[in-house]
């Protein structure tokens, strides 16, 4: 069984407020895109905040992460 990447990805996210795409994730944290995207899709404090089109490529997600309290109960 592979371990969860959530914790460190969660931790990139929250550094840069205005987030990030799945690309500059990668490239923080040394893993594969697939990974990346599976780990996302499952993080339930992570969520699209906008759309940008870097140099008339196709629409790019920007992810952000929001901090979750100590007390919040888990979904």
């Amino acid at each position: 069984m592979r371990k969860s990447r959530h914790d460190l990805i969660r931790s990139i996210l929250l550094k840069y407020e205005d987030g990030l795409t799945k690309t500059q994730i990668c490239q923080f944290a040394e893993i594969d895109q697939r990974s990346i995207k599976k780990s996302l899709d499952a993080m339930p404090d992570v969520y699209i905040d906008r759309w940008e089109r870097p140099s008339k490529r196709v629409l790019t997600p920007v992810y952000i992460a929001v901090p979750v309290p100590e007390d919040c109960p888990r979904p």
